[in-house]
């Protein structure tokens, strides 16, 4: 399977991968890494700031458990963690 991912595949995503890669070889990681924890940060920031009404427009109950910026924030934070230690 891999061969023939790589015979067919290989040459177009090349064509479109390896400039963008030879483009960021020189960013330092950890400048990446902050880039990328910043930018869930910024979402997480973001969906708050959305008025609650437009968010839960289906909502069940009001609850706290029922918000879906709360659950917006609980399933993002897996990919902070992953990025601050992986």
């Amino acid at each position: 399977m891999r061969d023939f991912v790589n015979e067919y595949f290989g040459p177009p995503l090349m064509a479109v991968f390896h400039p963008i890669d030879e483009a960021l070889a020189g960013i330092y990681m950890p400048w990446a890494r902050v880039c990328a924890v910043g930018l869930f940060l910024l979402a997480m920031a973001w969906v708050f700031s959305l008025r609650k009404e437009y968010v839960n427009l289906d909502r069940p109950n009001e609850r706290w458990y029922t918000d879906l910026r709360l659950w917006t924030v609980v399933a993002m934070l897996p990919h902070v963690f992953i990025y601050l230690f992986v």
